[in-house]
Order: structure tokens, then C-alpha cells, then sequence
């Protein structure tokens, strides 16, 4: 069998990864499988599990597509007040919570996911106190509670 090119590869991993994101976002994480990527992709379950051994590869291996996509939702143009009140109109969209709902699945699912949900968070938070400065932190941090409330949790 002939070996597949970098560039096939490359793009076999963004079908793949474009459909983690539409999963994630329709599904959730839980209803995510490599049976429902394989359909959406066509590609096998064993092609899909060749390039992500384990689920929690994909959210490690879709960091900054996450990041970019959550604050796409949020206004950092103004002041704290604009940010949250952003925040807060942005927990009644399904896209938005779906990835805060991936964020906080991973901090307490698995010690890799912890990592990758950490280190979003992490990155939000300094995203938020260089624009901000440190007195945003615990605005920001009654933002994060208002999300658990938001998804019921």
C-alpha cells in the first residue's frame, strides 16, 4: 500500500477535527465517538483513532480553535462592565456554552484534560487582567460561577 502524503494526512486531520468541533458544539462531548466521527467524516474509526488515540486528544489538539471561537462570543472593546455584560448575554448562546461546558468536562474528567481546560481558562483570565488589570480577576471568576449555574450544573 502506498504511503499517504503529508498534505493527505493534513487534510484528513482537518475533516477530522472540523468534525470534533461541529460535535462538540451540536453533541457535546459525552455523545461525541469515533462511530459519530466516522460517519460524519467517512473515515474510519481505526483512521480517526491512528491520529487521536484517546477523546481527550482532540480538545488538547483544538486549544487555540477553542480559545479564538470562546472569545469570539465577548466584547473585550470597552471596559470590564462591557466584557461581562458580554459574557452574560454569550451564557444563552448553545456554542458558547458548549465549549465552557468542554472547558470545565475536562478540568475535572481526566489529567490531560485537566491541562487543556486549566490552560484555557488560564489564558482567559490573563486575556482578561491585561486588558482589565488584576481588580477584573474576581469579576471574572463570578463570570466562570454564573456559567456552572447557566448549564444546571
Amino acid at each position: 500500500m502506498p504511503k499517504r502524503s503529508k498534505e493527505d494526512t493534513e487534510v484528513t486531520i482537518q475533516k477530522i477535527m472540523d468534525a470534533v468541533v461541529d460535535q462538540l458544539i451540536r453533541l457535546g462531548y459525552d455523545k461525541m465517538s469515533y462511530t459519530s466521527l466516522s460517519r460524519q467524516t467517512g473515515i474510519s474509526r481505526t483512521g480517526i483513532s491512528h491520529h487521536f488515540p484517546k477523546k481527550t486528544d482532540f480538545a488538547s489538539s483544538l486549544d487555540d480553535r477553542i480559545f479564538n471561537t470562546l472569545v469570539s462570543h465577548l466584547d473585550f472593546s470597552d471596559s470590564v462592565d462591557t466584557f461581562a455584560a458580554s459574557w452574560q448575554k454569550a451564557l444563552s448562546n448553545a456554542e458558547f456554552i458548549a465549549l465552557i461546558r468542554l472547558i470545565f468536562h475536562h478540568m475535572v474528567s481526566s489529567d490531560r484534560g485537566h491541562h487543556f481546560g486549566q490552560a484555557t481558562l488560564n489564558r482567559l483570565s490573563e486575556t482578561v487582567t491585561n486588558q482589565y488589570g488584576e481588580a477584573s480577576v474576581g469579576r471574572f471568576k463570578c463570570l466562570l460561577g454564573e456559567s456552572l449555574l447557566a448549564m444546571g450544573v
